[in-house]
């Protein structure tokens, strides 16, 4: 689906050669500058490039199984507005089956996320359809089906590959019935894409990837990947380097040999740790407006690709149940802080 505005001539005659790449969005006046290429297999309707990651249980005591009311979704998407066109969800329980009709009222797109539990069949395949019925009600609301976050990570939460495409086929299925088409993809971690993958605690995602190419049309075949340099030594200021690496050990493989585009499905920078988390004095708020304002450059298309990719920051709230995560920055990934802060950590820059 290209958004794109006046090529050049010779654009167009490359984009007819090299079909993959897609055309700019941006109508650049300095023939001097490099061209930058839209976002391959763009299923977002908006012109900016970065939307925002959304869980709702960012209160005290609020947790996965805490019901959340459609007062406080209203609010929350009302400040998603006032910077962002698309977010993402994980999840469609505790009162969650409301959010695609909050994002219609609020002009957001959304890409719907269900989660694949663990050894639960029953519980995914209707969460999925609890999904299905939210997109026939607003199906211009909805970007995507996401089916299952990074569930190749080996641990308590991990679901076999093959398992996560045959509910992938299932959700395509439930749609197809429907009389609806949409995208059905995945997120999975960013070296879950890694055909030489030989890393023990994330397994090679090959039958979800061949799933993303198998039940999409051409300009849909797309693939959600989390990507962070946070986690990688990666500088607030630079992350050139990161991201070269993970396009080399995942993204390159699902573009060249599936066909996907690459949306990156997770990317932020923490700003503090929680209770029993070891301060590393790189979690703080200055690092992290550094890094959004270079995050959103690098996904604009200034990058060693000049390839605008369409991502998601991690994450809009903090969240305060998140207490799991290395250095104990689970808590602390939001723009906004916890218990219905009206005002964010630091100044959020146009996203265009």
């Amino acid at each position: 689906m290209s958004k794109s505005i006046q090529l050049s001539v010779n654009i167009f005659l490359f984009s007819f050669l090299f079909f993959n790449i897609s055309c700019s969005k941006k109508n650049d006046t300095n023939s001097e500058a490099q061209t930058i290429l839209e976002a391959h297999k763009d299923i977002v309707a908006a012109q900016e490039y970065l939307g925002v990651c959304y869980g709702p249980y960012h209160f005290d005591g609020q947790a996965p199984g805490t019901p959340v009311s459609k007062t406080q979704l209203e609010e929350d998407l009302s400040l998603i507005a006032k910077n962002f066109t698309f977010l993402r969800t994980y999840t469609v329980a505790d009162g969650m089956d409301q959010i695609v009709g909050v994002a219609a009222s609020k002009g957001l797109e959304v890409a719907l996320g269900v989660p694949c539990y663990p050894n639960n069949e029953t519980q995914t395949k209707a969460d999925i359809q609890n999904a299905i019925q939210q997109i026939k009600s607003f199906p211009n609301t909805v970007l995507g089906l996401v089916v299952g976050n990074e569930t190749n990570l080996r641990g308590p939460n991990f679901v076999e590959p093959a398992t996560v495409a045959n509910y992938m086929k299932f959700a395509h299925e439930k749609l197809s019935a429907e009389g609806i088409e949409l995208p059905i993809t995945s997120c999975i971690t960013g070296v879950g894409a890694d055909n030489g993958n030989t890393y023990p605690n994330e397994a090679y995602c090959g039958p979800i990837l061949q799933q993303c190419k198998d039940l999409n049309t051409t300009e849909n075949r797309v693939i959600l990947m989390t990507v962070y340099p946070y986690y990688c030594n990666g500088q607030p200021d630079n992350i050139h380097g990161n991201m070269e690496w993970s396009y080399q050990h995942g993204m390159a493989n699902a573009e060249n040999n599936f066909g996907l585009g690459v949306i990156i499905g997770e990317i932020g920078w923490p700003t503090g740790v929680g209770n029993n988390g070891t301060a590393t004095a790189r979690e703080n708020v200055q690092f992290a407006a550094t890094n959004f304002k270079t995050t959103l450059d690098w996904v604009n298309g200034n990058n060693f690709k000049n390839q605008a990719y369409n991502s998601f920051w991690f994450s809009m709230f903090d969240e305060p149940w998140k207490t799991n995560e290395p250095n104990g920055v689970g808590p602390s990934w939001g723009l906004y802080e916890k218990n219905g802060k009206q005002t964010p950590k630091f100044p959020i820059p146009g996203l265009r």
